[in-house]
This record gives C-alpha cells, structure tokens and sequence, in this order.
C-alpha cells in the first residue's frame, strides 16, 4: 500500500485520504523525481532475499544493496493476506484489501455463487475460465475502487504494465490496470527489453510517467521447488540478470526505481498437509465451500463454535484459530468499511502452523502439493524487501 501510495506521490497525484507513501524513504530519492519505475518480483520475500544474495545468486541485486547507485534498501511489510491477489490489487489501487476486495486466491464470491479462483475469476475448482467469458460479466462492475492508472490518466499522466502477455485479458488486469497501456513479453527474459525500451524512450514525454513491471518466476520456483531451492536460486539469477541489462545505462536522474515483492514464502512439508478439503464432518458444519489460502484458511459458518471445536480436537495444535471479527477489529485486513471483508470472508479464520499447509479445494480434482506457500502471517510470508534507486 505505501509503495503505491509513494507511486502516487512522485505523480503528484496523492489526496489527502490517501494512505502515507513508504516511511523511512530518503527525501533525496523522492525530492525531484518525476516519473516512477515499479519492479515487482512475486515471491521473493525478505529472508529469501537476503539467502539469495549470501548464495551469490544476485550480483546485480546484492551491488544495489552494498550502495551502487546510492541505492537505499529497506525491509517492509506487506498487506495482509500476503499473497499475490490482495498485494497486487493493493499495487494498482493504493488501497487495502478490506478497501478493494481481492482479499485471497480463493474467495467465496456471493455475486456468483461460488469460490473464485481471484486473479482470472474463474470458478476454483477448475484451472480455466472466467465469469468474464461471458460478455453480459462486464468487469467493471466488480471492480469497488478506482485504480491509480486512471487517476493518472484523468491527471494526464501516462502508465505503462510490463507483465507476461497471457495477462493482457485477464480480470485482475482488465479490473484494476485497463487505463494503463500494456506492454507485454512472451519470455521471462524480455521483460529487461520492455522496461529498457520504456526507460530509454520515453514515451510518456513531457507529462510524469510510471511504469510497474511484473516478474512471476521466483514465486512460481519457490512454490513448487520451495524456498532455498536451487531452482529458486535460479530463476531469481534470471530476474537479476534481466534488471542489469534494463538497468545498465545512467538516466537522466529524475525517475524513482523501486524494487520490491508482493509476499515472501514459508517452507511447506508436503507430507504434512492438512486436507481440510476432504473433512466431510468439518464440511457438514459449513455454509459455503472452503476458501482463502494453504495457509490461511477461511471457513463460512453459522456454527462458529462448534467449527473451532472440531478443528482443536481433529487437528490438536496444528492450527492458530481466530474470529474474523477478531481479525477486522485489529485492522488486519486493513482500513475502511469491512462489510465487503464479512462477505468474503468465514466467521472463522485458520492458520496454518509451523511448515504445514491446508488443502482447501481440489483444482481438477487434484491436490496441490506445494513445497512453499503464503497467505499468513509469519515472518517468512510477511517481510518483504523495497530497494530504491534514482535513475
């Protein structure tokens, strides 16, 4: 929230209602700048972060670290759930996911009757499809707050998404980025050519520009390798390698870089999953399907107590158990009205302990085996790092 909000006040388009921009950021990065410059490496979480370059992994990373470019690095926190859905949604709108309503991957949506996978909504149970496919589902409709493209654009600023060219119709893109113009890769490795023709073109001229780029491949290593894989080594080596070469080239001085991530991941132990999906007893006492995440578990019920009762006695110890209103009234979902919030979210709230996971829905009928995974709150999924340079 406080990287867009700090998107929005380099713009000069922040308003008074608008969340503060990123504290501790360096008056002489900010001061002076006109155009911002968003990398988002999905997955790459503090502590990953932080191995990653003790490893070697991150050559160019690490010499942002140790000063080049009079860089500042500072370690955040981000929304909660921490997962892509409500920090990306977070990005495009500069509000949180009590505000926009993106809240997990899988949420139950009343509108449709269904848990909706969020970042195509689609159906959850299925790997494809959309509600969008069919065009009398505009949208935009959907969509419950403005996003920061169109505030620029009203402004007359310009914005750019540099994201894989498989998003260009998805619903998270069509809802909160329509206004920004999108300028996709087919290659991980070409997301570099996009931001370089960007960052040495210019195209948005005269008037402030920003750009938010997207990188999936950390995320997508450490959920399937886990974190500290050396897969993740390797794809987060691409991701270094593609901002050097966007990167290498001195700029006019005036554009904020922000390097930054959506969530870090917990190691997850496969063999110690939690198959809530398949508790028929557990499912009995609930109104609407299972949704959330692996590590956050929503559960909608007009049986609060004797679902908590279940899970303590079913799985002693596994389980962090709270009310959602608990939640809302510490403002862990964020700010604002949290009408939307009880909608979407069960009366009943689970996180999953130390390296365990929750299957929650079965996608094709299969379960997910995860070997890192997101969505609550510990260090691992909370921490996550914004290098800032000027460009």
């Amino acid at each position: 929230m406080n990287v867009a909000a700090t998107v929005l006040d380099v713009l000069g388009l922040r308003h008074g209602d608008d969340p503060p921009g990123l504290a501790g950021l360096e008056p002489r990065l900010r001061d002076g700048a006109r155009n911002v410059v968003v990398i988002l490496a999905d997955g790459l979480g503090w502590g990953q972060l932080q191995r990653l370059r003790s490893q070697g992994a991150l050559p160019f990373i690490a010499s942002l670290m140790d000063g080049a470019f009079d860089a500042q690095v500072i370690e955040a926190t981000t929304v909660f759930p921490s997962t892509t859905t409500a920090a990306i949604t977070t990005m495009n709108t500069a509000r949180t996911p009590q505000e926009h309503g993106n809240i997990a991957y899988f949420t139950w949506l009343e509108e449709f009757g269904a848990v909706a996978q969020m970042l195509r909504w689609g159906p959850g149970v299925q790997r494809r499809g959309s509600f969008f496919d069919d065009p009398r589902n505009d949208p935009r409709a959907h969509v419950k707050v403005p996003s920061i493209h169109a505030r620029a654009r009203e402004r007359g600023a310009r914005t750019y998404v540099v994201e894989p060219e498989i998003f260009r119709s998805e619903a998270m893109t069509r809802m909160h980025a329509a206004e920004a113009e999108f300028r996709g890769y087919l290659l991980p490795s070409t997301m570099s050519v996009r931001l370089a023709e960007l960052v040495e073109a210019r195209p948005w001229g005269a008037v402030p520009g920003y750009v938010y780029a997207y990188w999936a491949g950390v995320d997508t290593a450490a959920h399937w390798h886990g974190p500290g894989s050396r897969e993740e080594a390797a794809e987060a080596a691409g991701l270094d390698l593609a901002l050097s070469r966007s990167f290498s080239k001195s700029g006019r001085g005036d554009t904020l870089v922000l390097l930054t991530a959506d969530h870090g991941h917990a190691r997850v132990d496969p063999a110690r999953l939690i198959d809530l999906e398949a508790d028929v007893e557990l499912r009995a006492l609930l109104r609407n399907p299972l949704a959330g995440e692996p590590r956050c578990v929503f559960l909608h019920t007009d049986h609060p107590a004797e679902v908590k009762r279940h899970l303590d006695q079913r799985y002693p110890g596994a389980l962090a158990i709270f009310d959602r209103d608990e939640l809302v009234e510490a403002g862990m979902f964020g700010r604002g009205d949290p009408a939307l919030v009880r909608k979407r979210v069960g009366e009943v709230c689970a996180f999953v302990r130390a390296d365990g996971g929750a299957t929650i829905v079965r996608v094709d009928g299969q379960t997910v085996l995860h070997r890192g995974s997101h969505g609550g709150m510990s260090a691992e999924e909370m921490r996550i790092p914004v290098i800032a340079w000027r460009l």
